[in-house]
């Protein structure tokens, strides 16, 4: 296989095996949301957080990348953050539109894309906000580094960016193909801390780096995943 080529056949498979439809939206990302960008502190009440003037938080807007079938995009709407999604995957996308549909949102459905990590269908600077979980991980750490570099070519300056990365701690960086599970067939990249302050460079500042280890204590071996979840800001002068 070649880990520099996305597989977007390979993902609609893993799509098609049902393992990553998914519904409810990733508790770091709520986290994340209500940290960072606006909180819940009602039925229908909100208390913005991030700093923007009423004409931008008018003008706000949020891209999901790797949306799946829209899980975080119908949690953004929830929060009155403006949401757009991308995914290689059509028939993800597809599944998404259609849920959208469903529940009466056809403009959701319509701010749903099949795009590459890579080449964002976006102009310079569009969005206030990008989250992306599990996305950029799941790839050659090069074309993961094509991706970020989208990610923040479309972010504004000082906007804010949600990531998380899968971690090894006996094996450090590194990179291989998923022989198993509804994702066979896709690459999966490991990451130390260092590598994640060196992915990220110097076009971000982490604003926070949280690892989160979940141990199952019935297995044999004390089997264990560890993921690191990040908050990163573009360098900038203004939104």
């Amino acid at each position: 296989m070649n880990f520099e080529t996305l597989r977007q056949d390979k993902w609609n498979e893993a799509y098609e095996r049902r393992g990553n439809i998914l519904f409810y939206p990733h508790e770091e990302i709520v986290r994340f949301i209500n940290k960072y960008v606006r909180k819940r502190i009602g039925i229908s009440d909100f208390s913005d957080v991030m700093p923007l003037s009423a004409s931008e938080w008018k003008e706000f807007a949020s891209l999901d990348i790797g949306c799946g079938i829209g899980r975080h995009i119908r949690f953004l709407d929830e929060f009155g953050l403006n949401p757009y999604g991308i995914d290689l995957s059509d028939g993800a996308i597809e599944e998404g539109k259609r849920w959208m549909r469903s529940l009466h949102r056809p403009d959701l459905a319509d701010k749903m894309t099949v795009a590459s990590v890579t080449k964002l269908p976006f102009e310079d600077e569009s969005f206030h906000i990008c989250v992306s979980h599990s996305v950029l991980d799941c790839m050659p750490r090069r074309t993961a580094k094509k991706g970020l570099d989208e990610a923040f070519r479309v972010l504004k300056k000082n906007g804010l960016m949600y990531l998380d990365f899968y971690m090894d701690d006996k094996k450090g960086d590194y990179e291989e193909p998923v022989l198993s599970g509804f994702d066979e067939g896709t690459i999966k990249s490991f990451f130390t801390v260092q590598g994640i302050k060196e992915f990220i460079g110097d076009k971000g500042t982490i604003c926070e780096l949280k690892i989160i280890r979940a141990e199952d204590a019935m297995a044999g071996s004390m089997e264990y995943s560890c993921r690191a979840h990040a908050a990163v800001r573009k360098n900038g002068v203004s939104v």
